[in-house]
């Protein structure tokens, strides 16, 4: 089954990446690309 990225939708094969998010007060873990894990991590940093 391939990943598709939460953010950009596109494809991510073998180097996806898991980011944690709130909905619903759950705790869940969307699929990244490479590109917006980093830009998630930067936003997560302040």
């Amino acid at each position: 089954m391939d990943d598709f990225c939460f953010y950009c939708d596109n494809e991510v094969g073998e180097y996806v990446r898991y980011g944690a998010f709130v909905q619903e007060d759950d705790h869940i873990e969307k699929a990244l690309c490479p590109d917006c894990y980093h830009e998630w991590l930067q936003g997560i940093k302040g």
